[in-house]
């Protein structure tokens, strides 16, 4: 199963609260920090956090059951 993607930045209290809420529940992620591309940082600017199962995204806020329920829907 594919894990989710955290869009996030450093120094993001929002970004930092969202993977702590992920690490948490149990919820497998991977964090990829938006500034390390020209194109995440146009795609994400001002939208982080966001989870992503690759087809859909979460825009913060969300909490557990939505980010449990966009792991369901990949695996």
């Amino acid at each position: 199963m594919n894990k989710l993607t955290l869009y996030s930045r450093i120094e993001c209290p929002l970004c930092e609260h969202a993977a702590e809420m992920l690490e948490e529940s149990g919820i497998e992620f991977v964090e990829q920090d938006i500034d390390e591309s020209d194109e995440l940082i146009r795609q994400y600017h001002v939208r982080i956090p966001v989870l992503s199962d690759g087809e859909s995204e979460l825009n913060w806020p969300f909490n557990r059951e939505d980010a449990e329920g966009l792991k369901k829907r990949k695996g």
